[in-house]
């Protein structure tokens, strides 16, 4: 088809305007049959040729031309996958190894070597603290990573229901108490023990930090260094030698039990004497210890809580009755000692422990019946 005006001709006569001029093209006679500018197939030879581009085609570098576009982002920005309602977390810039830790906390990490010490104590061959100690860890463990994760702004469906009444500083402060005291009574050789020290000093390293150090925090109502000077020196002598003779043997070693005399008759009809069964056939464990005896663990934290009111600033405020709460764990100290004693035998480490219980009573009591400066 031919245009008119410029005389173009086109290859495809179905266009109504020209492709040069863009005058209107002629009306195809009827019975004309329609046809397009598509190009013939190129025959093949059998080999196929790969597409090169020209190279003008190619862009050097489409970094700028593509930060044109309001749908480009860089690199960096695509592997961020944030919440637009949520404002992005800052980089985590602290130690390699709490970099995978849950809050990046030291405590949580601690948490996790206690909860693996208490998981191995179920097979027979791993020292634990028992299943009472266990259940009590296990349930302040799970407050106080509640409260990790909630002040790193951490949400975990396990934690999210602890109330919020269970966050008070004291409740960090006394589980890390508690745990040191645990980690001293499983002080042996072996891989648990390992465990208890690593948890307990990293809860109490981390928990020193964030509530007992600062000016608002415990260390304005405690001075321990009261412990060190005077009468109270003595008593701290007398908790560390509690403390020392529970490592020490409660049961003493029972003798052999005497040989009853064989009956008269003649030697042919003599039996000979048995073989004596060695004690290295004997499976039972030794539960000698002062620290396997019933109460132990409790006499321990009940000591220790005589060294923490003996340690409070004298400036703190502190009710009448708290002055007489050492004499008491000395009264109890004394029964529980007396009665192992009795039930178990004289040993050296009930004796011990009654020694340091003394130097203790005598600074109780010269701290609960002294009486106040009169005011003038």
């Amino acid at each position: 088809m031919q245009c008119k005006e410029c005389g173009e001709l086109a290859r495809d006569n179905t266009l109504r305007y020209c492709e040069n001029c863009g005058a209107k093209m002629p009306a195809l006679p009827p019975g004309t049959p329609r046809k397009t500018g598509v190009r013939p197939a190129i025959p093949t030879t059998g080999r196929p040729r790969a597409y090169v581009p020209a190279r003008d085609a190619l862009p050097e570098d489409d970094t700028e031309e593509q930060s044109m576009s309001p749908h480009f982002a860089p690199a960096s920005a695509q592997d961020e996958h944030t919440d637009p309602g949520i404002a992005a977390a800052p980089p985590y810039d602290g130690p390699a190894w709490l970099a995978h830790v849950p809050g990046h906390s030291p405590t949580v990490l601690g948490l996790g070597l206690l909860a693996l010490a208490m998981f191995l104590s179920i097979l027979p061959f791993f020292s634990g603290v028992g299943p009472l100690w266990s259940v009590v860890v296990l349930a302040g463990g799970w407050v106080v990573a509640a409260r990790e994760l909630r002040e790193a702004q951490v949400r975990h469906p396990l934690v999210d229901w602890v109330p919020e009444n269970l966050m008070h500083p004291a409740v960090p402060a006394l589980f890390a108490v508690l745990v040191a005291a645990l980690a001293l009574r499983m002080v042996s050789l072996g891989f648990t023990p390992l465990l208890w020290l690593g948890g307990a000093g990293l809860v109490g390293y981390d928990q020193y930090r964030k509530v007992y150090a600062g000016e608002s925090g415990w260390s304005r109502l405690f001075a321990p260094r009261q412990l060190l000077s005077g009468l109270h020196l003595v008593a701290l002598g007398g908790v560390a030698l509690c403390l020392l003779s529970l490592f020490l043997t409660w049961v003493p070693a029972r003798s052999p039990a005497r040989r009853a005399p064989a009956a008269a008759g003649p030697p042919e009809l003599r039996m000979m004497d048995p073989v004596p069964v060695s004690s290295d056939y004997s499976f039972e464990l030794p539960y000698n210890a002062g620290w396997d005896q019933p109460m132990a663990v409790t006499m321990e934290l009940l000591l220790l809580a005589v060294l923490g009111v003996m340690a409070l600033h004298p400036e703190v405020y502190r009710p009448d009755w708290l002055r007489f709460t050492p004499l008491g764990v000395v009264a109890l100290g004394l029964l529980w000692a007396v009665f192992c004693l009795v039930t178990l035998g004289f040993s050296v480490g009930p004796v011990l422990f009654l020694v340091g219980l003394a130097a203790v009573g005598v600074v109780s009591g010269r701290e609960a019946f002294a009486r106040a400066p009169s005011a003038e």
